[in-house]
């Protein structure tokens, strides 16, 4: 993800910092467990106001927020949902590091009593989970025995998928990874079955877990292999891809190594290492070709080419972009009467 220096992006001047940040970075090197005065889920405003203002930020934003804040060698990752909260700290520059919250701890005692799409509710002294045609009761399981995190919950008897019990999942070891991962001491589970042969010491995540349409989506990995779950559930092993310098840009689609560009799971064979920047709404470049998601766009004229779907635009609309000869709906050049009409629909008042 391309990152811009603070004092270009509207920053305001410096500010004061609370905590010296090269005190916290030694902290975090001995004890990467040890993140405070940080904590997950904590805001980029807090955090400014900690360490002031960071040296570079990301040029992908999120209702106006950078995704990612970085100070000296270190990234501060932050949720692309509200509230955007810090979900990853990490650096592959002078040092390799990766924090994440381990969500075990956010495994919470049910208390929801209204039914919400992918969520676990209580009724009548039950647990049930809304499920997409209808509502399933967990049987044999009692509500004060059950804690959950969106669709992930266990027992002390057993763990949940939404209304699917893990079959030999361990609940004592069970710990949510992020929206798209757990795992207990015996395997790692996503939205699609576990995953064979996975070397569970080294094993760690790489972003939140969920895409801008909130499927569960997401890049992790072992010191062996790449993992990219897909929006549709389904999990492949990136071949070819350099684990030691893999990360994930932290939107779920875009990821790359020392020699390679990745999107949503998939190689980038022409792309420019060097040049290559990532704008908006999946629309990429490098110095002379432009992208859409893993497709590169033929034709499209690199300097000129503009992303104008507007920042706002709903999690599935049509991207729009457009160059000096020609008008694009995702990555299919459109008549310019119609891609204006698209434009208008989107940035009228509701």
């Amino acid at each position: 993800m391309m990152l811009c220096c603070h004092e270009n992006c509207g920053g305001t001047g410096r500010k004061t910092m609370k905590q010296d940040f090269t005190i916290w970075r030694n902290q975090i090197l001995q004890n990467p467990r040890d993140i405070s005065p940080l904590k997950f889920g904590i805001s980029q405003d807090e955090i400014i106001e900690i360490f002031g203002n960071p040296d570079a930020v990301s040029t992908m934003r999120s209702d106006g927020k950078p995704v990612i804040l970085k100070y000296h060698d270190i990234e501060l990752h932050f949720d692309r949902k509200a509230p955007h909260g810090l979900y990853l700290v990490y650096s592959d520059d002078e040092i390799e590091l990766s924090i994440t919250a381990e969500h075990g701890e956010m495994l919470q005692p049910l208390t929801n009593t209204e039914p919400v799409d992918n969520e676990f509710f209580l009724r009548d002294g039950a647990v049930y989970f809304s499920g997409l045609y209808e509502n399933g009761l967990l049987k044999g399981v009692v509500p004060k025995d059950f804690c959950c995190w969106h669709y992930w919950g266990k027992s002390s008897a057993a763990c949940f998928l939404g209304g699917i019990r893990l079959r030999g999942a361990d609940p004592v070891s069970f710990r949510v990874l992020n929206y798209a991962y757990a795992m207990d001491k015996t395997a790692v589970y996503t939205t699609s079955g576990r995953i064979p042969d996975v070397e569970l010491a080294a094993f760690q995540v790489l972003d939140n877990g969920q895409n801008d349409s909130g499927a569960p989506q997401g890049y992790a990995k072992d010191s062996r292999q790449v993992y990219f779950h897909n929006g549709d559930g389904k999990v492949k092993i990136i071949k070819g891809a350099e684990v030691s310098s893999f990360r994930s840009l932290g939107d779920t689609y875009f990821a790359r190594d020392e020699k390679r560009i990745y999107a949503y799971g998939k190689q980038l064979p022409k792309a420019e290492l060097t040049s290559w920047e990532l704008l908006r709404h999946w629309y990429s470049r490098d110095a002379r070709r432009v992208y859409y998601l893993n497709r590169e766009i033929k034709g499209a004229d690199r300097d000129s080419f503009a992303v104008c779907t507007p920042l706002d635009a709903p999690p599935l609309a049509d991207h729009l972009a457009r160059d000096k000869d020609h008008f694009y709906q995702n990555d299919e050049i459109m008549e310019e009467t119609q891609w204006l009409e698209q434009l208008r629909k989107m940035t009228q008042e509701p």
